[in-house]
């Protein structure tokens, strides 16, 4: 049977209209769906966590003083050195302790001398000197008294003036004052030294020797010696300056021993104790790395943020390990304190599930559709939430945050 040109036109148009119309029907279909992110279930972990951060800290951090006062020579250590117990820090000048003990030896020698003389016996011609010259004084003395006495019965009857009175009265007077001193110097030569004298100048002289033997023993420590290994982490004192006994020169880390300074919340302090789990992002790593809650300090602090707000803070010790090498003293590192964990079970996202009237469900996808389930959970972390019935692994949970889903929906 031969087919017209006409029904062969007509006849393509009918598959035409058939093609477009089944294309339509499709495109009518996608174009309803809602384009959702969904995922399967899997088994993980969820954390009930206090996000914050800390600070390394060293259990072991000494200053080296200096045992001797005197010039800073010379520096055998930089900041960043590593340094072993029983190294050379520094070293002090030797000289200027050299000129104190030069110092105390004259003093010693001086108090020895004064000591010498004080119970060097009298001289017995110096004794009878004086003693003759005490005589001739106390002649005087009387003959002047005589004659003092005579003028003052002249001067009574007005046979002399005051002038003439005065004058043998003040020669009186000296005659007097010689025979007084030279009774003094008298006494001073007979007399042996006193004891509380002697006593006195020994006590001074054992002071300077005990001084000096101190000052010696100090030449000794003219090398400051470490007394850890550690790295040096800080100078007190620059070379060229003096040093007291006693004074700061260096401090010293032992980063063989680190751990953790985390300063919490005071709100948030209730829910850390002692033993708690803390995760640690190490950075040198990328990996997390296990420590726990060793000691809770007992003063809280104020602090201002960058934006002036007080905030009220406690000091808590974190005793980490298996932390990477490398990090630097007061570096800080994020932490998370686990106030509750789970491993191995079922959970899902914390946007992934809805609340209504008091019950929680999700919707998975059956088919290209969302389909509502209850659910049962358990702990609620701050990126998870354990399932505890409902979902099994594999299933298929679409996001419920930022999609608007109703039961019965159509995905893709």
């Amino acid at each position: 049977m031969k087919i017209s040109k006409k029904g062969k036109i007509v006849a393509v148009g009918v598959i035409v209209i058939l093609v477009l119309a089944v294309g339509g029907y499709f495109i009518s279909q996608n174009s309803s769906r809602l384009d959702v992110d969904y995922y399967s279930i899997e088994k993980g972990k969820v954390s009930k966590e206090i996000s914050g951060e800390g600070e390394i800290n060293s259990n072991s951090i000494s200053t080296v003083y200096a045992l001797a006062s005197g010039e800073i020579l010379e520096f055998d250590c930089a900041i960043g050195d590593k340094i072993k117990k029983g190294d050379i820090v520094a070293k002090i000048n030797k000289s200027n302790i050299n000129y104190q003990i030069e110092g105390i030896d004259a003093q010693i020698a001086n108090l020895n001398y004064m000591l010498k003389e004080a119970v060097k016996p009298a001289d017995k011609e110096s004794i009878n000197s004086l003693e003759y010259a005490l005589s001739s004084a106390n002649i005087s003395l009387f003959r002047n008294t005589e004659d003092l006495n005579k003028m003052q019965a002249l001067y009574n009857q007005g046979a002399i003036s005051l002038d003439e009175f005065n004058l043998i009265n003040d020669q009186n007077t000296i005659l007097k004052n010689q025979v007084y001193s030279l009774q003094n110097d008298l006494a001073s030569l007979r007399k042996e030294i006193s004891s509380n004298v002697e006593l006195q100048y020994a006590s001074q002289i054992e002071a300077l020797e005990a001084s000096k033997k101190a000052v010696v023993e100090s030449l000794d420590n003219c090398e400051i010696i470490s007394l850890k290994n550690g790295i040096v982490t800080e100078k007190f004192i620059e070379e060229g300056k003096f040093v007291m006994q006693g004074s700061p020169v260096v401090e010293i880390t032992d980063f063989e021993d680190i751990n953790i300074i985390a300063d919490v919340l005071e709100s948030e302090i209730v829910d850390i104790y002692v033993g708690m789990e803390v995760e640690i992002d190490d950075v040198i790593s990328n990996k997390e790395v296990k420590g726990i809650v060793s000691k809770i300090y007992p003063k809280v602090y104020e602090e201002l943020t960058e934006l002036g707000i007080k905030q009220r803070k406690v000091n808590v010790e974190i005793k980490v390990e298996g932390l990477s090498d490398g990090y630097l003293l007061n570096q800080q590192l994020d932490l998370n304190f686990i106030k509750g964990h789970k491993s191995d079970v079922v959970a899902i996202p914390i946007d992934s599930y809805y609340e209504e009237n008091n019950k929680y469900f999700v919707f998975v996808n059956e088919n290209g559709k969302a389909i509502s389930k209850e659910i049962k959970i358990g702990l609620i972390g701050e990126k998870n939430v354990e399932i505890i019935s409902g979902l099994s692994v594999g299933d298929e949970i679409i996001e419920v945050m930022g999609n608007e889903i109703s039961e019965g929906s159509k995905i893709k």
